[in-house]
């Protein structure tokens, strides 16, 4: 395999579907996002790639990552557990610190390019 992977905004051939949301995370209401995948790199302690999902919400507790993202299309609102909602739409960036509590509310499809580490 090659040490460089081209991540284009309306998905890279190669993507395998991923099922990263576990049910009893969801909020009451949400269902199931859709998702595109996740290329896992060679390390197993970093993944990155494109991530895409339809509108649905769930609590994290003590997220397992450090996540940066940057959206390429659609909404998604954060809000830490105690703080201020933020939304993020295209163009924009976030980083999430493992360890973070609150809610991930994905309002318009989401696409984001991602990347976390352990």
């Amino acid at each position: 395999m090659s040490k460089l992977i081209r991540l284009a905004p309306e998905g890279s051939n190669g993507l395998e579907p991923c099922a990263v949301v576990p049910a009893e995370a969801l909020l009451p209401g949400s269902a199931q996002p859709a998702e595109r995948g996740a290329i896992e790199l060679s390390d197993g302690e970093t993944t990155g790639g494109i991530w895409e999902a339809t509108p649905y919400a769930e609590r994290f507790d003590n997220y397992p990552y450090h996540e940066m993202a940057h959206v390429i299309s659609g909404r998604v609102t954060i809000t830490p557990e105690g703080g201020a909602a933020q939304s993020f739409g295209p163009g924009e960036t976030y980083l999430m610190e493992k360890g973070f509590t609150g809610t991930f509310e994905v309002t318009e499809t989401l696409r984001k390019f991602y990347f976390i580490a352990a």
